[in-house]
């Protein structure tokens, strides 16, 4: 029974393609959507996960994300590290200027002070050497800043940003995280963030440090933030905390609607289609009651009938997302865009179930059939 659906599927060759084509369309506008939605929510803690030795996050209590922060006293670091269950502790000067180039372009740059000392923050390198940003006025930049700042140049060593009146000197292109605001990324010596800091004359906008092995992280913050009045987290709640705030702004609404589309077209087009599809084949279908097969056996074809039209939708679909993923990821700034496997299945089942919900209405109509509407003329 499943080769005659099957051959009955491909025998009308516009509908079987029209089914396809829809549910293609479908997953790959709710992969796509969802997958971009997914990436760039995670760039909000790309600067976080940056700091890969650090376990603690001490930051003022308004502080709501990454990007959002109001500078510390100059005795924080001392007072987090007196705190039992505290391993060590370093400042971290988070500080967003501008910046302009020898031609005169202009860019807001967020710059990281990396201490000389402990040299915490240091970032992965993909050209150059990151201990370069300790030499007098040195610096890294990110992929993504390096594109914006120098559009369709390559990198040199010794190429030059202004931060106010004074001349950096790039002597590298850093690995880091893309950041979710879209602001050239710069790693600086601290004393130099410091020097180049005029908003303000606090050196810490973060405490970063590594808890004890044997510390209960939940009590050990829960006592900084008791006794300092400062919030304190882990790494991992930082990172949950700056996905929440970005996430409750307006702008994944705008994925929302789209990936909302992608399944109204699933339902709406996949099942008018199989509607027609039964419809011009209803003679079919009650010759075939009249042979004696019973609704289950039907119910079995319409099931395999959607069920070839999902596997080469959904092939079709996930193909197309992927590409335009990979594409994507030639853009500095899109560099950390990738489709989470997690994030491909919920969609993939989703459009599934909406593809055999659609079968399941069409299969009512089939259902209706009169035996005897095979004798009428």
């Amino acid at each position: 029974m499943i080769a005659i659906a099957l051959r009955m599927l491909r025998h009308d060759g516009p509908k079987f393609v029209a089914l396809v084509l829809a549910v293609a369309l479908a997953a790959f506008l709710t992969q796509n959507q969802a997958s971009i939605l997914s990436a760039f929510l995670g760039m909000t803690g790309s600067q976080i996960r940056d700091v890969r030795e650090a376990d603690l996050w001490v930051m003022e209590p308004d502080t709501e994300c990454f990007d959002q922060a109001k500078p510390l006293k100059e005795t924080a670091v001392a007072t987090v590290r007196g705190f039992t269950g505290v391993e060590w502790a370093v400042p971290v000067l988070k500080v967003d200027t501008d910046a302009r180039t020898e031609n005169g372009k202009l860019s807001t740059v967020t710059m990281l002070g990396v201490p000389e000392d402990s040299r915490i923050g240091q970032p992965r390198m993909r050209e150059g050497d990151a201990a370069a940003i300790y030499l007098r006025d040195g610096a890294v930049i990110d992929p993504g800043g390096f594109a914006l700042l120098f559009p369709g140049e390559s990198f040199r060593p010794g190429m030059k940003v202004r931060v106010h009146d004074e001349w950096l000197t790039l002597h590298g292109m850093s690995d880091a995280g893309p950041p979710f605001t879209g602001f050239p990324i710069m790693h600086v010596a601290h004393t130099t963030a410091m020097r180049l800091n005029r908003v303000e004359s606090r050196p810490t906008t973060f405490v970063v440090g590594r808890l004890s092995p044997d510390a209960d992280a939940e009590k050990v913050t829960a006592e900084i933030s008791r006794a300092t009045g400062w919030k304190a987290m882990t790494g991992r709640q930082f990172e949950r905390a700056s996905y929440e705030f970005y996430e409750a702004q307006g702008v994944p609404n705008l994925f929302y609607i789209t990936i909302g589309i992608g399944f109204v077209v699933g339902i709406a087009f996949t099942g008018q289609t199989f509607l027609m599809f039964v419809k011009e084949n209803a003679r079919a279908f009650t010759t075939l009651k009249v042979l004696g097969v019973t609704h289950g056996q039907l119910a079995l074809m319409m099931a395999s009938q959607a069920g070839l039209v999902v596997f080469f939708g959904l092939a079709i679909g996930t193909a197309l997302a992927a590409g335009v993923t990979e594409a994507a990821q030639t853009m500095p700034f899109l560099r950390g865009l990738y489709i989470p496997w997690d994030v491909a299945l919920a969609c993939a089942g989703i459009i599934a179930a909406v593809t055999f919900l659609a079968a399941g209405f069409a299969f009512r109509n089939v259902m209706k059939l009169q035996p005897a509407d095979v004798f009428r003329s």
